[in-house]
């Protein structure tokens, strides 16, 4: 009987070939879904922002109408004529800017009634969700045509008069009704498109389950049915000696497979990992409770010491180091680094930024020791940090600062680290977005009406800016002097700078005739002025009730800070009388900063005090008017306080 050749190798190749079409047809079905499920995550972002943007343009809209009410009443009260122009340029530019918000409500409007949303580059069908939310997308379209006449009055109007009373009204009772069937509609829009993607992420979950099954089984049947056999078969024909063991190939024998399964395991641990930080990403109202947690989950996986953000403020000029958080083995960081900032030119990282790549840095003394120290280097190097790894930080495609991983140890960081890096910068991206960004944006809507409570006085157009500065001076002193230690951290430093400017926020409640009189008040005009302290803290808490929906509070010490400013530490203050440490701490802080900054800024009804006879006013009000602590780390650090006074130029004396 003739044998053919092949008769045994035949067979063996055809399911070794099965079993690799099989595994690269799973994983190329694999790959469609997982395309599928970004697509679908991509157009939900742009779904986001797109009613964000319809949402904020009913808050910009409300907040123009009122800027444009106050410059017709300005207006009416302004005889020389260089002014009248300016304030008539100023009406024409706020009501460019009404028009152009009209316009964008109106156009995502009408798209989502023709069932779709127009995208960056293609359009968005959301046909069967505009079905679902229809009752809400009626209500929306007559609330919509009911807003419109208001806002045409306002855009025509040349002077206050009653329609253009009724239109402010219309506007401010009703925005927030608009801004609420926004959220509605895309609270629908959104449950649609995540119980799509939940299914397909369950079909991706599962198809990794069977390629990883898939992969196993292929490796015990080439193991049970090739590798073992001809093992046997080479010490079968060397027993028999035939031909000279020692020049075969030594084939994996059974323990070899053991590397490759553990590998699997350490797969499955990362995306364990990973999967936990999403949904902590989604639970969790806190940023830096996110920071804290990739700190304390990814360290095991890839060398690190510290994470350090910087971010862009004033127009991507200046870099800020912005947060950080370590595991205790470095000295002096975060402590020593947020809150810095340095012009964007004078370091590295600009060019970095520009060509979009990550940067590795393994001998951060060698790196620096041909090159100027610089103040930030110095810090880093004093901390302990010997190498870092440094990523550029993109929000919507655009660089809003860099991330660092940083080691104490030298020569810790390789390109294989990167993959895992840029998946961690990316969720604190997405993380930032979710909290800060969104945050910011609230914020911001508040500010507007608190510069737009100041803009009504014109001598005090610089104060809100100043208070920030010294709030956040004396919060850095008590901090630096380790007093109030369980309550001043780094993340109180930030928010006392944020939330100070808010502190008068109730004046938009005051009527002009008592908040820009230029004598002294009546006793009934000062108790209507006294009611902005509770007007504040009630525009914020109402504000903060939206918030808390999120589980995490934005105004909580705003609100302090505007209720309980004028309290002072005898209890002769307003509103409440409260005294000594009953005044929270940021609103002691506020109030010295804030009568500090009126004593040396010029008013209507006084000249600018001199520093010297204001540090002796806010000495003399020590264990009066002023927590005697914060009096005295004020005076303390008076030098610093004076430079500050010269470098702002908050005084003319």
């Amino acid at each position: 009987m003739e044998i053919k050749k092949t008769s045994i190798i035949r067979p063996i190749k055809r399911k070794i070939v099965l079993l690799i079409l099989a595994i690269f047809t799973t994983l190329a079905f694999f790959v469609y879904l997982q395309c599928q499920l970004n697509k679908n995550e991509n157009e939900d972002k742009q779904i986001m922002n797109i009613f964000e943007k319809q949402r904020m343009s009913t808050q910009l809209l409300s907040k123009d109408a009122n800027h444009l009410y106050v410059l017709l009443h300005s207006l009416e009260n302004v005889e020389e004529e260089q002014k009248r122009n300016q304030i008539t340029n100023k009406i024409i530019e706020t009501k460019e800017d009404m028009y152009q918000e009209k316009e964008a409500f109106s156009a995502i409007l009408a798209s989502m009634q023709e069932g779709h949303l127009y995208a960056e580059d293609h359009q968005i069908n959301i046909e069967d969700s505009v079905k679902n939310a229809s009752k809400y997308l009626e209500k929306i379209d007559k609330a919509w045509l009911d807003f419109l006449y208001p806002v045409d009055t306002l855009l025509h109007a040349e002077e206050i008069n009653s329609e253009v009373d009724y239109a402010i009204s219309f506007i401010n009772n009703h925005n927030e009704e608009l801004a609420e069937l926004c959220d509605k509609i895309l609270s629908i829009i959104l449950a649609d498109s995540l119980a799509y993607t939940t299914k397909m992420k369950v079909t991706v979950y599962i198809w990794i389950g069977i390629l990883t099954a898939a992969i196993l089984f292929s490796l015990i049947q080439l193991m049970r049915y090739i590798i073992l056999p001809f093992n046997q078969m080479y010490e079968g024909i060397s027993e028999l000696g035939l031909m000279s063991y020692q020049f075969l190939p030594k084939l994996p024998t059974k323990k070899k497979v053991t590397p490759v399964i553990q590998e699997i395991n350490d797969i499955f641990v990362k995306f364990n990992d990973l999967k936990s930080l999403i949904e902590n990403m989604n639970n969790n109202g806190s940023f830096m409770g996110t920071l804290n947690f990739i700190n304390q989950t990814f360290s095991g996986l890839i060398p690190y010491n510290y994470i350090g953000i910087a971010l862009f403020i004033e127009d991507k000029k200046v870099i800020r180091a912005s947060y950080g958080v370590s595991d205790g083995k470095v000295v002096g960081l975060p402590e020593n680094l947020v809150g810095k900032s340095w012009p964007i030119d004078e370091t590295s990282l600009g060019r970095l930024l520009q060509s979009g790549k990550a940067r590795i840095i393994n001998d951060l003394e060698r790196y620096t020791e041909n090159r100027p120290l610089k103040p930030y280097n110095k810090i880093i190097l004093e901390a302990g940090i010997r190498a870092s790894i440094t990523l550029p930080l993109n929000l919507a495609g655009e660089p809003i600062g860099v991330i660092f991983f940083s080691s104490t140890q030298k020569n810790v960081y390789k390109e294989e680290h990167l993959n895992i890096l840029r998946t961690l910068a990316n969720s604190i991206a997405i993380s930032f977005h979710q909290n800060i960004f969104i945050d910011d944006v609230i914020y911001s809507s508040i500010l507007a009406l608190a510069k737009l409570a100041e803009a009504r006085d014109e001598d005090t157009g610089e104060h809100l800016e100043r208070m920030k500065m010294y709030s956040r001076a004396i919060a850095e002193f008590l901090y630096e002097s380790h007093k109030h230690e369980d309550e001043i951290t780094l993340e109180y430093i930030e928010q006392i700078e944020r939330f100070s400017p808010l502190h008068d926020i109730g004046k938009v409640g005051i009527r002009d005739g008592i908040l820009l009189k230029p004598g002294k008040l009546t006793a009934e005009e000062f108790e209507e002025m006294k009611k902005h302290t509770t007007f504040g803290a009630e525009v914020l808490k109402s504000a903060e009730q939206n918030i808390v929906k999120y589980r995490r509070s934005l105004f909580g010490m705003g609100i302090e800070i505007a209720q309980n400013h004028h309290e002072k530490w005898d209890g002769s203050g307003y509103p409440c009388g409260k005294k000594g440490e009953e005044i929270p701490l940021s609103a002691r802080i506020v109030a010295v900063a804030d009568v500090f900054d009126a004593l040396m800024s010029k008013r209507p009804y006084k000249e600018a005090f001199s520093t010297e006879k204001s540090f002796s006013i806010i000495q003399e009000g020590r264990g009066g008017h002023f927590d005697p602590e914060i009096v005295d780390v004020f005076v303390e650090h008076r030098a610093e306080i004076e430079k500050m006074c010269r470098e702002n130029q908050s005084t003319v004396a």
